[in-house]
C-alpha cells in the first residue's frame, strides 16, 4: 500500500519517544473536542498521541503546551485504531509550520527546517511572546560502551527507559538505555540497552570522537515508552548471558548505585576516573 506524501512528511525528521502534555482543540465547529493528551513521540513535523475516540482525517486542530504558553495549528494526518477496552486510537498530527515547537534543547540535527511555510501575523506574535520549555540540562561526565553517567538537577527515575541524543559538531549518536541509578539534584546512571554489536559499535564510535575532539557534547535525553516488565527482564537476562565482553566497572557501579548513598556513589565514580587516568599515564 502506497503512503501519501503528507503521511510521509510526518516521518521525515527524527522522531523522539517523548511524553509532552498538550491541549488538543478542534478548530472545526462540526466536531467538538478539547482535551489534554500526552504525546507518545514528537518530531519537527508533528507528533503521535493516543485518544479514546476516533477523529476524522484532515481535521484542523490547535495544539497548546499550556505551562509555556506555546500554541500552533496542525491537522490530523493519520488515524490508527488500537482496539482495547475501552477502544483507543493513535493519531498522527502534522504541524502546519514545521519546526521545534516542542522547545527541545539540542534537538536532532534534522529538525532544522530550511523552508518554513508562511504563517499568520498573530502566529508570529504568539511565538515571540511564548517562553520556551524549561528542558532538563544534561552533562555527560562518564561513558563506556555499556553505560554512562549524566549530571542533571532533575533526573528521570529508576527503571525509566530513555533515548539519548549526543551531538558533536555535525555528528549525532542515538543510544537507548534504562535508568539504573538516580540521585535528585545530582544526576543519573544509564545502562545502554543492547541490540547486539551495532549498539556497542555506535557507543564506541562516540567515545572515540569524544576523546579525539575534546569537545563538550550537547546532550538530549527523552523518555521512552516502557517495555512490558516480563519482556524487559527476559531481554536483559538473555543479554547478560550472551555478553562476551569483560565486566564493565562503570556498568557494575551504576547497576548497584541506587542502593548507595550519593556521596559513596560519587567516591566510587571518582575512583574509577582516577584509575582510568592512571592507566593512560
Amino acid at each position: 500500500m502506497s503512503t501519501s506524501p503528507k503521511q510521509h512528511a510526518i516521518r521525515r525528521s527524527t522522531r523522539l519517544p517523548l511524553e509532552v502534555p498538550i491541549l488538543v482543540t478542534s478548530l472545526d465547529p462540526s466536531f467538538e473536542f478539547s482535551e489534554e493528551c500526552i504525546t507518545t513521540l514528537v518530531n519537527a513535523h508533528g507528533c503521535g498521541l493516543v485518544v479514546q475516540r476516533s477523529f476524522p482525517r484532515d481535521l484542523p486542530v490547535r495544539l497548546e503546551i499550556v505551562p509555556s504558553k506555546r500554541q500552533t495549528k496542525a491537522r490530523v494526518a493519520d488515524v490508527v485504531p488500537l482496539g482495547g477496552t475501552p477502544e483507543t486510537w493513535l493519531l498522527g498530527m502534522e504541524l502546519d509550520a514545521p519546526g521545534n515547537f516542542w522547545g527541545i534543547d539540542y534537538a536532532p540535527s534534522d529538525w532544522k527546517i530550511e523552508e518554513s511555510p508562511a504563517t499568520s501575523p498573530d502566529a508570529h506574535a504568539a511565538e515571540a511572546e511564548a517562553p520556551a520549555l524549561a528542558p532538563r540540562r544534561w552533562r555527560l561526565t562518564d561513558i563506556t560502551a555499556d553505560a554512562c553517567y549524566l549530571e542533571a538537577g532533575n533526573p528521570f527515575g529508576v527503571d525509566t527507559p530513555v533515548l539519548l541524543s549526543v551531538r558533536l559538531a555535525d555528528y549525532e549518536c542515538l543510544l537507548e538505555g534504562i535508568v539504573r541509578a538516580s540521585f535528585p539534584e545530582s544526576g543519573m546512571g544509564v545502562e545502554f540497552v543492547s541490540d547486539g554489536q551495532k549498539h556497542r559499535a555506535r557507543a564506541e564510535e562516540l567515545i572515540d570522537r569524544l576523546v579525539s575532539h575534546r569537545e563538550v557534547p550537547r546532550v538530549f535525553v527523552g523518555r521512552k515508552e516502557k517495555e512490558k516488565t516480563h519482556q524487559a527482564k527476559s531481554k536483559r537476562r538473555a543479554t547478560a548471558l550472551a555478553d562476551p565482553n569483560p565486566p564493565d566497572p562503570l556498568l557494575e557501579l551504576i547497576r548497584k548505585g541506587d542502593s548507595l548513598p550519593l556521596d559513596e556513589f560519587q567516591e566510587h565514580l571518582k575512583a574509577q576516573r582516577l584509575g582510568q587516568a592512571n592507566r593512560k599515564t
